[in-house]
């Protein structure tokens, strides 16, 4: 590949990046109107509780500030609740947006079913907040919650200053039991039509049992603020992975919050609920992660073209024998399958073996990813062995440099992969940090599914690439072993129809299969929080499988040497998933 070509496309994929981030950080700022300050407190020695102010620059109308307090849910953080974040400030709201334990910046450890613990954190954060701050006033303030957060929020309305008004997103209290927790009063329910984990129908049971009203309906306002006891149900077209930035979602709640909290007569001097900014930063977060995530392979290509060739991984030659399109496409169904099918198992036993006290590491599902890695490795090899025989098998792990070459060659190849793929991991870092390093950096910029890994969480990010490599390697061997042996045809037209076939071969199967798991579960009554993100997960794994893919099509072609690919695709399948997970 041209150097011009690749110093052009880095310097687009550059100007997207960096504008995209640059989007994110003003929008979360109100473009100008809302200042942002990160704390942490110490409650007690040793135990840390980290959260956002958001804050007007200029309170109007309304004086002093009452507050907001927004509470995550599993696997969220203070940044994942940025519209509403945003909106609130933009209208007369002093916002603490806190991290729950094993969330976000928190370096505890999650601990299901604490939530009265999770909810002295949350106050903590709320009094240091009321107490601190100018013109905030050191009572008033709601709360708003997504998803698990509600079981949090439930907790304060017994606390010595109880909140004035809620906002539940996602979470109708419900229990395992048919019950429900101890709901409060001035409480808004807000959730998707399409919400994986709670029906219609069960949100309708719910706005009854509160009101108390057996023919209650959604959309309409029962009883009354003033006496505690206004009610109502919010609908969206949308699902629960959205429901935290949907803008109908969004306008609800902060009608609702300015109604409870500040008075129904501020709705009139305060901006429409529906006059929002933040899906801008969606945008910008957007862009800027699918920007970044584009940029490693050409970056990767033209460091490898200034890479003297004395330190290049050395080409290997490929014998593996050419098997007919139609049974490269089969093989390739079967194993690309294979994965989905192995991880709707160690993801299972992975959640019970946690549950257990038996964790791999302290990031929640991360017992299960390993398994998972490990399985799929020796489930391909088998399935190889059995489908190609033991020479054309042995030809095939050849060609990723493995039976056939002696132990010091095998070092050098590891050795010079290891410094192309650090090299691009370090440009991809590079950028990311720019979103905020830990105590270094303002404004963390937030990204879709990417994060810097600090301190237990980085020690976990490279355990997890490394448990990552022997399922590569067996990856790639698929692919330079079977799926592209014709790859020296020579034409275009022929390398262009090899690598549709390695994507037809991989991902036709494992898309359809990811989606039943992921959509396929609430079709069948499986809803649990866990089970649902177990869901997200996959689909990111099959995201970010598409650009590993794609790294190494480029080192089979143009390398011959699939080592640096397995190492990057390794570092960025694991920063994903921890990225994505809190700690347990």
């Amino acid at each position: 590949m041209e150097r011009r070509l690749l110093y052009l496309t880095l310097l687009i994929l550059g100007i997207l990046t960096l504008s995209s981030f640059y989007l994110s950080w003003s929008v979360d700022r109100g473009m100008g109107e809302i200042t942002i300050e990160r704390r942490v407190i110490e409650p007690e020695p040793g135990h840390q509780v980290s959260f956002l102010v958001y804050q007007p620059r200029t309170a109007n109308h309304y004086q002093p500030m009452p507050i907001v307090l927004t509470i995550h849910g599993l696997a969220g953080s203070k940044e994942r609740m940025y519209a509403f974040n945003i909106e609130l400030a933009r209208r007369n709201f002093t916002v603490v947006s806190v991290d729950l334990p094993g969330h976000g910046d928190s370096p505890l450890p999650f601990q299901p079913d604490q939530y009265h613990s999770m909810a002295e954190d949350a106050y903590a954060a709320l009094r240091f907040v009321q107490n601190t701050w100018p013109q905030v006033d050191n009572e008033a303030y709601g709360v708003l919650s997504h998803s698990l957060g509600l079981r949090v929020a439930v907790e304060l309305q017994d606390f010595t200053i109880a909140p004035l008004a809620y906002v539940t997103v996602g979470d109708v209290g419900q229990t395992d039991e048919g019950g429900y927790v101890d709901l409060p009063g001035n409480l808004l329910m807000a959730l998707g039509e399409s919400d994986e984990m709670i029906p219609a129908s069960t949100a309708l049971d719910a706005i009854r049992y509160v009101t108390g009203n057996a023919s209650a309906e959604a959309g309409v306002t029962y009883g009354s603020f003033t006496t505690e006891t206004a009610y109502k149900l919010a609908f969206a077209q949308t699902n629960h992975l959205f429901e935290a930035t949907d803008p109908t979602i969004v306008s609800e709640s902060v009608a609702w919050l300015v109604q409870g909290v500040q008075g129904g007569n501020h709705l009139q001097h305060t901006l429409d609920p529906m006059s929002q900014i933040f899906s801008f930063k969606t945008a910008g977060m957007m862009g800027g992660t699918l920007s970044l995530l584009a940029s490693v392979l050409p970056f990767m290509a033209l460091i490898y073209s200034f890479i003297p060739k004395r330190m290049r991984p050395r080409r290997i030659p490929s014998d593996s024998p050419s098997l007919s399109a139609s049974r490269r496409v089969v093989y390739g169904s079967l194993l690309g399958a294979l994965p989905i099918a192995v991880y709707a198992i160690t993801s299972s036993v992975g959640l019970e073996l946690e549950n257990s006290g038996m964790a791999l590491l302290d990031s929640m599902f991360a017992t299960g990813l390993g398994l998972f890695y490990i399985l799929t490795a020796v489930g391909m090899a088998l399935t190889l062995y059995a489908l190609l025989g033991r020479d054309v098998f042995g030809a095939a792990l050849a060609t990723v440099g493995i039976g056939r070459s002696n132990l010091a060659d095998n070092f050098k190849d590891i050795v010079k992969g290891l410094f192309l793929a650090g090299v691009t991991v370090a440009w991809f870092m590079t950028f990311l940090s720019l979103c905020g390093l830990e105590e270094w950096m303002q404004p963390w910029i937030s990204l879709c599914f990417l994060r810097w890994p600090v301190w237990q969480r980085g020690v976990n990010t490279i355990v997890m690439a490394g448990l990552a490599i022997p399922y590569l390697v067996m990856d790639s061997t698929m692919m330079r072993g079977i799926l592209l042996v014709n790859r020296d045809s020579g034409d275009l037209p022929s390398r262009i129809k090899d690598i549709a076939l390695v994507f037809v071969g991989k991902f036709a199967v494992m898309a359809v299969l990811a989606l039943a798991f992921s959509f396929g579960t609430a079709a069948l009554g499986i809803l649990t929080v866990r089970v649902t993100l177990l869901g997200l997960l996959l689909l990111l794994f099959l995201v970010i499988n598409l650009l590993v893919t794609a790294i190494s099509i480029w080192t089979i072609v143009d390398v011959e040497n699939t080592w640096p690919a397995m190492f990057v695709g390794a570092f960025l399948l694991a920063l994903v998933a921890i990225s994505s997970v809190p700690l347990i």
